[in-house]
């Protein structure tokens, strides 16, 4: 792959093949076939994922493992998972495992939530990432990085 003379800071557009391991080397995630684009700096990623990400260019590989504190945090306490209905999320929304949204809580101060999995009927939210906890080792093919 071609070197890039644009280098990956706040703002880029980063374009990245990836697989996902836990400490175990099992697959938690991967981009698979195709590849995967997010905006970096805007903390759409793992805080550490992002820091390794700094200042490379497309056409680099690496690999790199995060403990807890510079992925998805410790666990929060708290009863884990709670089902909600299905329904109470748009008919056409693609509901992915880790997705990030915002609720409100009882007292009116909004809420974190990560769905940790999506039935048919229910989706499974937390206020924990699925990964917070993990050490997660991440494989990373950087395709293309592009300015605003």
């Amino acid at each position: 792959m071609a070197q890039s003379d644009h280098v990956i800071k706040t703002g880029a557009t980063v374009e990245l093949r990836y697989t996902l391991r836990d400490s175990a080397g099992r697959v938690l995630e991967s981009s698979g076939d195709g590849t995967e684009r997010y905006l970096h700096g805007a903390g759409h990623i793992a805080r550490g994922l992002e820091r390794a990400l700094e200042g490379r260019r497309a056409g680099e590989s690496f690999e790199i493992t995060l403990e807890p504190s510079d992925g998805y945090g410790a666990r929060r306490k708290g009863p884990g998972p709670q089902p909600i209905p299905r329904g109470t999320f748009p008919a056409d929304a693609e509901l992915r495992v880790g997705m990030k949204f915002q609720a409100e809580s009882p007292d009116g101060r909004p809420v974190d939530l990560y769905i940790a999995r999506v039935d048919a009927r229910e989706v499974h939210v937390d206020t924990s990432h699925p990964y917070a906890g993990l050490t997660l080792r991440y494989a990373i093919e950087i395709v293309a990085v592009s300015e605003r």
